[in-house]
């Protein structure tokens, strides 16, 4: 019987397990970080890395890694100028996504927002660059909502508003600066000599945005960079040195084949040749920018991608429908074995446990009994030693309350026994003086005796506070505002120190002491009803 169970077991679970896959979260951790510090340096090797990422994840949807891994490969296309490879996988990395997960989702609302401006559609652009702020600025992700602020700007400056342009990559720059960011920063400086303008301050910005790119060996951003470097230059109608900053952003961008910075190249080129009036080349520029920019953007080519992203839709659901059916009928299939072998068993099993089924009850109520009684023994135990721990601790915190006390009242004594040795020796002195002497020695009595009374206080409350030290400090953090004199009392307080006591330490009244355990009170910002010893105790 025991075995025929066990093999209905195992065959129930062997297609589970024949499922797991071995999990590598490390090894996929680790090439999505180096795909991220290659997507500027390097985009080929980053779209390769996430794509490789993407073939160790696990189909299972959601799936985190596998989402940040796919928004890599579709961002690292989009700088290679595949921008319907990038639409459609931001498409097809929405299932992996978790609703919960408002990062991942605000990242590819805002990723879609730039390729369609990539593409031309930029009423659609500005709508979801406009949802991904509102994300962003939900999260408190300043840095993100800079870069959104930063793709708004690029879609007004294709729609030639260079005044509101200017007004959001001011805004995005600002905020970068705040937080130190420097891909943000150059990004905006960029951003910032894509139209005519200031030339000699755009000269500047772009001079700072290269510094850096070349420091972070940004190899794409410097493509950028060299190519606006080369448009402000013609702007200043230095046509030889644009010249040269365009073949230097044509090496960047040739060495990493990103075909957007080569087709604004060549636009670049034909502007300046024309100017210098080399029109065979201006024209040969222009060729081949029509010809690379027709394929990156078309108006067709974007409906395309959408037809085709809804009929791969379309296909899915189907597809899902259709395999929902097929496991229900699997599952009912089942089922029905399940309850027919369920059925079998218990018909094989039920004489076998009627008979010993009284016995057993009564050993299981002897048990239980038997449980109840240890159960209540061990809390009764429990409770004993918790008692026995409070008695302990109160006793020790008497005992360290005591302890305080007598340290503190036999300071004061060996304080006052040497205050009344020494005027002892002081009057034993003035026996052996004639009248004329006696009445000036009583005068250096009576201020030695002043002066004495207060170095010794002095003396004294420094010692109390020395061997209170930790509780002085938390104090004075707590409540820094307070005097010293305030200081002194809390601590006498503090251990515990009465009124009468401190009044003789101190040399003063307990009035006077009253007065100023008022103005402690005052000080702490203490309630009528709370208690100023029972307050110091806790701090």
């Amino acid at each position: 019987m025991k075995r025929f169970l066990l093999i209905c077991l195992l065959f129930t679970l062997r297609p589970a397990a024949m499922e797991i896959k071995a999990d590598t979260p490390q090894q996929t951790d680790s090439l999505i970080q180096k795909a991220e510090s290659l997507l500027y340096t390097d985009p080929k090797e980053t779209s390769k890395l996430a794509s490789r990422v993407i073939g160790l994840c696990s189909e299972e949807k959601p799936n985190k890694l596998r989402a940040k891994a796919m928004l890599l490969y579709c961002h690292s296309e989009q700088l290679l100028g595949n921008f319907d490879l990038s639409m459609q996988n931001l498409y097809d990395v929405q299932p992996y996504i978790d609703p919960t997960e408002q990062r991942l989702n605000a990242t590819r609302i805002s990723m879609m927002g730039r390729v369609y401006g990539k593409l031309g559609d930029y009423n659609k652009a500005i709508e979801l660059n406009e949802q991904a702020t509102i994300l962003f600025k939900k999260l408190g992700d300043s840095i993100s909502v800079a870069a959104c602020y930063n793709e708004r700007g690029v879609i007004h400056n294709f729609w030639s508003e260079h005044r509101e342009a200017e007004h959001f990559f001011l805004k995005a720059l600002k905020i970068n600066r705040s937080e130190s960011y420097l891909p943000g920063i150059v990004a905006n400086l960029n951003n910032l000599c894509l139209y005519k303008g200031n030339t000699e301050e755009k000269l500047e910005y772009i001079q700072e945005a290269i510094t850096i790119n070349k420091h972070l060996n940004a190899k794409w951003a410097l493509g950028e960079n060299y190519n606006n470097l080369g448009k402000q230059l013609f702007f200043g109608k230095r046509y030889q040195e644009a010249l040269k900053a365009l073949e230097t952003a044509y090496e960047y961008a040739s060495e990493i084949g990103a075909q957007e910075l080569i087709c604004d190249n060549y636009e670049y080129h034909a502007h300046v040749y024309a100017a210098i009036g080399v029109y065979d080349k201006a024209y040969a520029s222009i060729l081949k920018m029509n010809q690379i920019r027709t394929k990156l953007q078309s108006s067709n080519r974007l409906r395309n991608i959408e037809q085709g992203i809804a009929y791969k839709q379309y296909q899915q659901q189907k597809y899902e429908a259709e395999q929902q059916k097929q496991a229900y009928r699997i599952e009912l299939l089942k089922r029905n074995l399940w309850i027919l072998a369920i059925l079998f068993v218990l018909g094989l099993a039920c004489g076998f446990y009627v008979y010993k089924l009284s016995k057993r009850r009564k050993d299981l109520e002897l048990m239980e009994a038997r449980y109840k009684l240890q159960c209540s023994e061990r809390e009764l135990d429990e409770l004993k030693m918790h008692q026995q721990q409070m008695e302990l601790q109160n006793i020790q915190n008497a005992l360290e309350t005591s302890r305080q006390e007598a340290t503190t009242f036999a300071i004061f004594l060996q304080s006052r026994n040497n205050l009344l040795d020494k005027i002892r020796e002081m009057i034993k002195e003035g026996y052996k003086m004639d009248a004329g002497n006696f009445v000036p020695h009583l005068k250096k009595l009576n201020a030695y005796i002043s002066q004495y009374q207060d170095g010794e206080s002095d003396a004294l409350l420094q010692n109390i506070e020395e061997k209170n030290r930790a509780f002085v400090q938390r104090l004075t953090e707590k409540h820094p505002g307070l005097t010293q004199g305030e200081i002194h009392l809390a601590t006498l307080l503090h251990v515990h120190v009465s009124t009468k006591e401190i009044a003789m330490i101190t040399g003063t009244t307990p009035k006077t002491i009253n007065m100023n355990r008022y103005r402690l009170r005052k000080a702490l910002a203490l309630e009528g009803e709370e208690d100023l010893v029972e307050y110091l105790s806790h701090i």
